[in-house]
């Protein structure tokens, strides 16, 4: 005997029908926290859902029907969704359609969908209502609207009035919102209600973050009414558990998983263990030791070590008000760890060693391994003067027992991953990338991390027997601070002049750009995309540049773009015959040791060359319906990969759509967090043999790639369409650069204004991809001048003070 819904103590049971949509996990998040539902999402193609549909819906109180791209008319776009409306008395059960799962209801029953004259993507406008069925009690809806497609029932108005009573086309249906405030498109059909079966619609989204909360009391009114229905009818679902039907790998996992038990890394990977070896039998101890410096920039040091030529990872904050530590990530040849993957071959590397992966997917279980095996101990200050060996000495029990908890980065993987390895993520086949690994990372064991709050450097080390390194690098410290000026800045333009003077810029044109914008237009209004981050890319060629400038020209041009274009996220990146030199304004992914995630998406861009009014003219200009679509776009987006990790409870927006300051630009920016789990996560003291319950930066990481900033949404779709458009690799461009700590931390930028250099026979190549997001709001012309406005930056800033021919 199945139980009435929501009898005592029980949740309510609700099948969730995604179309591969990049809002869903937001929408099941709603469901959730207002009903308490029990959510289980399916894919529209799942096979297993189509064959089984009827046992399976026995199984669920209610159905929602999800956002998604296309037309409701394609059986590409919705799958198994047109039979939902079609059961049969014995099988039917309250069904919600949402955006494309209204469109198909409504196409169901008599109506047409059209093209929109003017699509809304992204706007907020009121939703207009009686008051009736699941409105009743709502005052103003404030409703945010993704759609290019509408419903048409045969009426819209009766005389000034909009109708709300069914009409001959459409019979079955009742009108329950409009939006009535769009001149262009005249009244736009918000919301319906069938009139004999338990079958709702509604046009706009109630999960977006600038929906007002009448949305989630909607959804609390919709489930009242669907469960009235459920009782009325005596309708109990089957005591049959979901599984039988659909295996638990069928559900997101923050839906209908454990949370506290993600998936597993593999046992004891050959990576994690040749990694482990490095450091020696011992338990892994972080040898450090704190230094005053004050006016010390990660460059000065650099030169003053002798790194100018070496691989090196540096993450620098260019003193930014919003940056406060820089982080040296040192690669010690013959000894650190190099990891890389091609998506072309699906080969990873490292070491001596190569082996061939099916996916992607298996790489990141081995990197948390490796890291999981390097959380530094805490020595017992008793235990280590009684029983530790003579070769830790007394420098070991110098810091026994304590951990620079203020530094984000004790040692770790450091690097890139490019944007074709996060469409692999997401099962889009990339286009061929070039020399250039595509994953590319090193392990870590000497780092510095200068702390420009407290003007103090921090020289660390996982390697034992390593405290000579460390002291030698505390002595050069101490002399540029003694010194009580830092060291005379290299001449930049005398080493760059002679090179650059005879460089060639090729940039994109105007008509080709401009072509590609109504590409992307085209798809926007068709309603396969709300979103398209549109990107192309400069290409600087030099002449071939022999030794031993060869081996210093690129840290020389990354000093130069940081003193001209000095950004929070800046970063320098020599490793695996890759060069990075980048000034860009964007955090991708930070996480820290406690378990706090956060992004910070960039959409929205004023140039500050020519502006006139300051801050006041760029919060106009940003503050325009367009730039705010943009924004709100990638927001809900990312709460939407977020929540998929963490669950849609552990999100929040801590800061929507405010205009920042950097150098040469002004940036709209909104900063989306979310916890990883209860309490502190890998705390110092503990060693790398346990396991941490709940999900972990990096699964944050994997399953938030490629940057929504960088792709649009719905993202899959969206990357499809770009793939096609762009029609060639972007390469470390719009990938993500950063570290992941072995204590449990992390931190990445969006690669952004920046360069990369690449090699093309006996030349040089260096390439600096810029583009823009492309809504239907956008103008070819302005779409055209934002991609110059971004790109220019970072050409003018290299070329500063040179006249390249």
């Amino acid at each position: 005997m199945g139980s009435l819904p929501r009898g005592p103590g029980e949740r309510p049971s609700i099948l969730y029908v995604d179309a591969f949509d990049s809002f869903a996990n937001n929408i099941t998040g709603l469901l959730e926290q207002r009903l308490g539902a029990q959510v289980t999402l399916v894919h529209i193609d799942d096979s297993r859902v189509d064959k089984n549909l009827d046992q399976l819906l026995s199984a669920v109180d209610a159905v929602v029907v999800g956002p998604g791209p296309g037309h409701p008319a394609n059986p590409r776009d919705v799958g198994f969704i047109n039979k939902l409306w079609a059961l049969n008395d014995a099988h039917v059960l309250p069904v919600l359609g949402i955006c494309l799962g209204f469109q198909s209801l409504c196409l169901n029953h008599g109506a047409e969908v059209k093209r929109l004259q003017s699509p809304r993507h992204g706007i907020v406008t009121k939703a207009s209502h009686g008051g009736a069925d699941m409105f009743a009690g709502l005052g103003e809806l404030e409703a945010t609207q993704y759609h290019s497609l509408h419903a048409d029932i045969g009426r819209a108005a009766d005389g000034d009035a909009v109708c709300w009573e069914p009409t001959d086309q459409c019979p079955s249906l009742r009108p329950l919102a409009w939006d009535v405030d769009d001149e262009t498109n005249g009244p736009i059909l918000m919301a319906v209600r069938h009139t004999t079966k338990p079958f709702w619609g509604v046009q706009f989204h109630p999960e977006s973050i600038c929906t007002s909360e009448a949305g989630a009391e909607l959804i609390g009114n919709w489930w009242t009414r669907a469960r009235e229905w459920l009782l009325q009818r005596g309708r109990s679902r089957a005591d049959v558990p979901l599984s039988k039907w659909l295996p638990p790998s069928s559900s997101p996992w923050a839906a209908t998983t454990d949370q506290e038990n993600p998936p597993k890394a593999l046992e004891a990977s050959h990576l994690a263990q040749e990694l482990r070896s490095i450091a020696g039998p011992d338990d892994v101890f972080l040898r450090w030791a704190r230094y005053p410096a004050a006016g010390i920039t990660p460059t000065a040091l650099l030169d003053a070590l002798g790194y100018s030529g070496e691989e090196v990872i540096v993450l620098d904050s260019q003193g930014h008000e919003t940056g406060r530590f820089d982080i040296l990530g040192l690669v010690v040849p013959g000894q650190t760890m190099k990891v890389t993957y091609k998506v072309s071959d699906r080969t990873l590397r490292y070491g001596a060693f190569s082996t061939r992966l099916g996916s992607i997917d298996k790489v990141w279980p081995m990197l948390q391994e490796a890291l999981d095996l390097h959380v530094p101990r805490n020595l017992n200050p008793e235990a280590q003067a009684g029983s530790e060996s003579p070769k830790r000495g007394a420098m070991d029990r110098f810091v026994a027992g304590h951990l620079p908890e203020d530094t984000p980065f004790w040692g770790g993987f450091m690097g890139y991953i490019s944007y074709e390895a996060g469409l692999e993520t997401i099962d889009v086949a990339p286009h061929t990338t070039g020399s250039a690994p595509d994953l590319n990372f090193a392990f870590i064991h000497r780092s510095i991390v200068i702390d420009r709050a407290t003007s103090h450097v921090y020289v660390q080390s996982l390697l034992p027997n390593d405290w000579n390194w460390i002291l030698s690098v505390g002595s050069t410290v101490d002399s540029m601070v003694a010194s009580q000026q830092p060291p005379l800045p290299s001449p930049l333009l005398d080493t760059l002049t002679p090179i650059l003077t005879h460089a060639t810029t090729t940039r994109p044109t105007g008509t080709t750009y401009r072509a590609k914008v109504n590409q992307c237009q085209t798809h926007l209004c068709a309603g396969d995309s709300y979103e398209l981050c549109l990107t192309d890319s400069s290409t600087i060629t030099l002449p071939t540049i022999s030794p031993p400038k060869s081996a210093t020209f690129p840290w020389r041009w990354y000093q130069h773009l940081r003193l001209h274009n000095p950004a929070p996220h800046g970063a320098y990146l020599h490793l695996s015959s890759t060069h990075v030199v980048s000034s860009s304004p964007e955090r991708f992914l930070q996480w820290t040791r406690e378990g706090v995630c956060e992004f910070r998406p960039i959409k929205g861009t004023v140039q500050k060359r020519g502006l006139v009014g300051g801050r006041v003219e760029a919060e106009r200009i940003l503050g325009s319906a367009k730039e705010r679509a943009e924004n709100l776009m990638i927001v809900d987006l990312i709460r939407h990969d977020l929540g998929g990790v963490v669950g849609a409870g552990n999100v929040w927006v801590s800061q929507l759509m405010e205009v920042e300051e950097f150098e040469r630009v002004w940036h709209l920016v909104s900063v989306v967090a979310g916890r990883l789990r209860k309490g502190p996560g890998v705390t110092a003291g503990t060693t790398g043999t346990g396991t941490v319950k709940g999900p972990r930066g990096t699964d944050v990481l994997r399953r938030s790639l490629p940057p929504g900033s960088m792709t649009g949404a719905p993202k899959k779709r969206s990357c499809e369409i770009l793939k096609e458009i762009e029609g060639r690799p972007r390469g470390v461009y719009s990938g993500v650069l950063g570290y992941m700590d072995v204590g449990g931390g992390g931190d990445f930028s969006v690669v952004i204004r920046t360069a990369v250099r690449e090699r093309e026979g006996d030349v040089e190549v260096w390439r600096v991809g810029a583009g823009g997001a492309v809504t239907v709001q956008s103008t070819e012309e302005g779409e055209f001048l934002e991609m110059e406005t971004k790109a220019s930056s970072v050409l003018d800033a290299l070329f500063k003070g040179v006249a390249p021919s």
